[in-house]
């Protein structure tokens, strides 16, 4: 409810000042209403009716956009709809329909280097088989999961590099894992620790309560468009 909140009075606001840049705009003004005047010509004269009404949306839908307020409102509503549309819960969302996949590991070898996953758009499940090796990943969209549940991470410090554009991003870590974490977003909530942060354009630095003594940490770094981050113990 908050967030329909926010979006409401964010866009009214941008409304209020798109009338106020019509209003002290004399070419947007004049636009729209030589554009309203030929549309009303064509909603009460037969005669070119299809002209008028042509002529007149094209000069109505010029006045408009030639306003830098009217981009923002529609940029703000695309941000906040596939917000919703790829919220937990809603019958369409990639994350209701995502494949939970935790193979067993067994204690890693060698390492083999680093595993970097490129993705345009899709839901991904990622649980690492047998030898660890750091993730860097790059996903435009869609959901995320990394289970570590099962995986044998070695002694010292390992990586999880996640950039993502939009979508919800999920990292379960076993109990006794020192985890670090650099999170930054456009918008979104980050959840760790039993906690909750909201962003706005900003990042912020985690770490749990055990992260000084574990003899195995990891470093989860992020940086999300819009989309949550939870990071969870199992």
């Amino acid at each position: 409810m908050r967030r329909w909140q926010l979006f409401l009075g964010i866009e009214l606001a941008l409304t209020l000042w798109l009338f106020f840049q019509i209003i002290t705009n004399p070419m947007a003004l004049t636009t729209i209403l030589v554009g309203v005047f030929f549309l009303f010509l064509g909603a009460r004269w037969h005669r070119l009716r299809s002209f008028n009404v042509a002529f007149g949306g094209i000069l109505l839908v010029l006045g408009i956009f030639i306003n830098p307020a009217i981009w923002l409102i529609l940029m703000i509503a695309g941000v906040f709809i596939i917000m919703v549309i790829t919220k937990p819960g809603m019958g369409f969302s990639a994350w209701d329909r995502k494949q939970y996949v935790a193979p067993v590991t067994q204690e890693p070898s060698e390492k083999a280097g680093k595993r970097t996953i490129n993705s345009w758009t899709d839901r991904h499940t990622i649980s690492p088989t047998y030898d660890w090796d750091d993730i860097n990943m790059v996903v435009p969209a869609g959901d995320t999961i990394i289970d570590l549940g099962d995986t044998f991470l070695p002694k010292g410090d390992s990586v999880i590099m996640i950039r993502k554009g939009f979508g919800k991003t999920r990292i379960l870590v076993p109990i006794g894992v020192g985890v670090a974490v650099e999170h930054a977003a456009f918008y979104g909530t980050l959840h760790f620790e039993n906690k909750d942060s909201m962003l706005h354009s900003q990042s912020v630095t985690a770490y749990s309560k055990d992260y000084d003594d574990a003899p195995r940490r990891i470093h989860i770094i992020t940086s999300v468009g819009v989309g949550d981050l939870e990071v969870l113990a199992v």
